[in-house]
């Protein structure tokens, strides 16, 4: 069933060991580039976490409010994820994969005659003899086949508990023993150290607990393998440093400390291309604004138009009097200065006259 993931460790090994002839070597450039590709996932990991740290709040919220009803609380809690793209299993993946590489490499170390391409040098350096190349077959049942390939006075196909010469030649394996367990449980306290207060508990447990049983597994696996989870170990300490240090710090380390309040989150300015002071890199660990139950509560997204406010009308000129008409209807003109003095002196005697004239008449 897994064969062919068998037979593809062993030609990338053979492929390797072709440009250098070192069966430890090999092991070691094989193990950075899983790691390589694995960075992908690796990032979605970092991305998610860093995700769950923002909505902290939110997700506090929703256990208070289904505190008694644990099938509704579940729901909400999904759904709450789906709609802000959050895997809380992301962490998990990269070493699920990593899991058929185990085998693989375990299978490959067991019974290298197997998996092997038959014109490969490291085929070669496993079932040679007096300088001739046996079958597989019969590399697998020669006594004193499959060779023994070393590296730092290791034999590579041998666990730490085998019996050895003596003290002396089984001190590096205990020693890259001690520095599987050393590094795992740096790279425990380092995640530790940049997890939120108030993380789950049992996933913090299962951190601490993790390094010391890889430890102890490494006793029974060969040496091979050992160097395996060494490399990988030392890549992935270097790899979060890098993330929480330069492209994604947890946001309980920056200042103000603390996680960040979903209703008072605001969306980030648009960044301008081309000065991004993180590069390709930091693009992977975009988180989007955290979506709330409540309208109200939903910033505004950048991508979504705004709506144009509306122009506000001229202000109308105040309105001038109509000039008074005559009882014809015409326009009278205005009187200039000196008529309106000739008017005002003689209009009295005028008006006395049209009196007199009146009271004749009666």
């Amino acid at each position: 069933m897994f064969d062919p993931i068998y037979n593809v460790i062993g030609w990338a090994l053979a492929q390797l060991y072709a440009l250098i002839p070192n069966f430890g070597v090999s092991i070691i450039l094989l193990t950075l580039i899983i790691m390589a590709l694995l960075f992908p996932l690796t990032a979605k990991q970092a991305k998610s976490m860093i995700a769950m740290q923002r909505v902290q709040p939110e997700i506090k919220k929703l256990q208070a409010k289904y505190k008694g009803d644990r099938q509704k609380l579940n729901e909400e809690m999904m759904k709450f994820y789906q709609e802000n793209k959050i895997n809380p299993l992301a962490g998990c993946l990269p070493l699920l994969i990593q899991m058929p590489v185990f085998f693989a490499l375990f299978r490959v170390l067991r019974q290298p005659y197997s998996h092997l391409p038959k014109t490969s040098s490291l085929y070669n350096a496993f079932c040679n003899v007096g300088g001739h190349t046996v079958s597989s077959h019969a590399c697998g049942n020669t006594k004193g086949l499959p060779h023994h390939l070393y590296f730092l006075g290791m034999d590579l196909s041998t666990k730490a508990t085998a019996p050895h010469a003596d003290l002396l030649a089984g001190l590096p394996y205990y020693i890259l023993v001690g520095l599987v367990l050393v590094t795992g449980i740096l790279q425990s306290q380092q995640t530790t150290r940049n997890t939120p207060p108030g993380a789950n508990q049992q996933m913090q447990m299962v951190g601490k607990v993790l390094p010391i049983a890889f430890g102890f597994f490494s006793l029974v696996f060969p040496a091979g393998l050992v160097l395996y989870f060494f490399v990988s170990n030392l890549w992935r300490l270097g790899q979060q440093e890098l993330i929480y240090r330069k492209i994604a710090p947890p946001l309980h380390t920056q200042k103000g400390g603390g996680a960040v309040d979903v209703k008072s989150s605001e969306p980030s300015e648009p960044s301008t291309p081309g000065k991004s002071p993180g590069g390709g890199l930091r693009n992977l660990f975009k988180i989007p604004p955290p979506i709330t139950n409540g309208d109200d509560a939903k910033p505004a997204s950048d991508d979504q138009p705004q709506p144009k406010p509306e122009p506000k009308p001229a202000p109308k000129p105040p309105a001038q009097p109509a000039p008074k008409t005559g009882d014809g209807g015409a326009t009278q003109p205005k009187p200039s200065a000196k008529q309106g003095q000739s008017r005002s002196g003689g209009g009295t005697g005028q008006g006395r006259r049209r009196s007199n004239k009146k009271r004749r008449k009666r």
